[in-house]
């Protein structure tokens, strides 16, 4: 018996303990302020304020960030841990917000690590990673925007043509303001994928293009496309591009009354509404060409004056805007072997062969600009060479691109050889004459390159309205509307708006200067 009371004491007191337990938490008040639960609570927040301290301090000691209030931020510095190198690149950025991830990709060892970057907001035209290149610079890979602050030093001849739906800008039935032609689907093309691929520079964005915006820019204003007949097929597009922003349609009209088909001299199509006129005349050569000199070679029919601009360059002069474009028929066919040869001043150049040719008719020009024009009031463009794509001949020999459907995609960074000597003369007669008050404001419309890859969009044999051309009959020099020319007027007009930004916002300044000297 006296070993049983031990036990039962035991558990009497548990029972007890067990009790007195459960009324102490009946009488606890969850609600009331505690100090030690204030103090856990704290603890737990500097413990996770510290862990964030930790990963900032690291994060800033590797990337060496100095964060600003305003303007800019400086420098973002990418290790490459191979090399033991950095590069760095300025990146504008504003003070509230948060950049979540920044991820620096190491190419050499094709790893890449992520941190987080609190209070720098990088605009949204960057995507979220700089990523080293192979010569170890950072680079941004998200497209800016062209029209932007920082958007200037992008190279927009530099792209790729991509698939969009919302293409084209316009139909061709609903413009009365092209040659039959250029009408391709019209005259029986049966395939539409020619006029759905977009111009995507490679680091940016160009504006989409909207007419009515472009109309109001060019309103009391003259453009003018001076040029051989690709001048013309791209002046055409320009007519169409901005018609689609007008409503009324008989709002625009030839000032002269002239028809458009079958018209072969100069037009001028006014913009009622916005009272701005959009000009085309004809110059292939762009300089004058005429009859020889007395006692010239019996062999000479007419001759290219390479030191005088075009009778009618009087006209242009004058305009706010002014594209010009040769080429097309700086060649052996339609100069030397037809019996058209070059002549400077009275003198003729009996020995001078076409490229050299040329090059002295680009160097006229950019002297003409440099003597004639007023580039305070006139922007400048030179259109380059519009590249052929005839295969198995010319466009008198057989020569044929009706079965081309596709572009070249995914190509190379360059144009191909054929299309590289009138390119690279134009190229450099503007850098001989970089410290020339013309090429200063000469703009370089460089479509060769992305053109050279659209084999798919000439008129090949569909420029005729009844039937389709003779095979042997192909054009594969002009291109179907709509198609590649609306591609370089979107460029046109971009480079047209930058143009106008900048010049706003270098004007600013002066106001801002005028208004303090009044009212001082």
């Amino acid at each position: 018996m006296s070993n049983a009371c031990p036990p039962e004491q035991d558990g009497d007191f548990t029972v007890t303990h067990a009790m007195e337990v459960i009324k102490k938490l009946k009488r606890f008040k969850y609600f009331e302020p505690s100090l030690g639960i204030l103090g856990f609570f704290l603890f737990v927040l500097c413990f996770i304020g510290s862990l964030f301290y930790l990963d900032y301090t690291a994060v800033t000691t590797l990337f060496r960030i100095p964060f600003q209030s305003e303007g800019f931020q400086p420098i973002f510095c990418c290790r490459n841990s191979s090399s033991n190198s950095s590069s760095k690149v300025r990146i504008p950025f504003q003070s509230e917000g948060f950049q979540p991830i920044i991820c620096c990709r190491n190419s050499s060892s094709n790893s890449s690590s992520k941190v987080r970057i609190p209070k720098v907001r990088i605009p949204t035209y960057y995507q979220h990673s700089l990523q080293l290149d192979d010569g170890g610079s950072a680079v941004l890979s998200k497209k800016m925007e062209f029209l932007s602050e920082w958007g200037g030093g992008c190279d927009v001849f530099d792209g790729d043509w991509v698939w969009d739906e919302t293409y084209p800008l316009y139909q061709s039935r609903n413009c009365s303001f092209l040659d039959e032609g250029f009408r391709c689907s019209e005259n029986g093309r049966p395939d539409s994928s020619y006029f759905k691929w977009r111009w995507q520079p490679k680091n940016c964005n160009l504006p989409r293009f909207n007419a009515t915006m472009i109309l109001e820019k060019l309103r009391n204003k003259r453009v003018v496309f001076a040029g051989d007949s690709i001048g013309r097929n791209q002046w055409e597009s320009v007519l169409c591009m901005l018609a689609s922003g007008v409503r009324d349609q008989n709002s625009i009209y030839e000032v002269n009354g002239s028809p458009i088909t079958k018209h072969k001299g100069d037009l001028v199509f006014k913009f009622k509404e916005y009272n701005c006129t959009v000009e085309y005349y004809r110059a292939p050569f762009l300089v004058v060409q005429g009859r020889p000199p007395a006692r010239s070679p019996r062999k000479v029919k007419t001759t290219l004056k390479l030191d005088v601009m075009d009778w009618s360059s009087r006209k242009w002069k004058s305009t706010d805007v002014l594209v010009l474009n040769t080429g097309h028929w700086w060649n052996y066919e339609k100069t030397i072997r037809s019996g058209c040869y070059f002549q400077e001043g009275a003198k003729m150049k009996m020995d001078m062969d076409v490229e050299s040719a040329y090059q002295r008719s680009i160097v006229t020009m950019v002297e003409w600009i440099n003597r004639e024009v007023n580039t305070d009031k006139t922007q400048v463009f030179f259109r380059t060479y519009s590249p052929v794509h005839f295969r198995g001949g010319d466009w008198k020999t057989g020569g044929a691109c009706h079965l081309e459907t596709l572009p070249e995609l995914n190509s190379t960074s360059s144009p191909p050889s054929q299309f590289s000597p009138k390119l690279q003369i134009v190229i450099d007669v503007l850098s001989r004459k970089s410290g020339s008050r013309g090429n200063k404001y000469v703009s370089l419309l460089n479509i060769t390159y992305m053109s050279s890859r659209r084999k798919d969009a000439h008129a090949s044999v569909y420029y005729l309205r009844s039937h389709p051309a003779a095979l042997h009959r192909q054009d594969c020099s002009h291109w179907c509307l709509p198609g590649v020319p609306d591609a370089w007027n979107e460029l046109l007009f971009a480079m047209f708006l930058k143009h106008l930004k900048h010049e706003t916002s270098s004007s600013l300044p002066h106001q801002i200067l005028e208004s303090n000297g009044t009212s001082s």
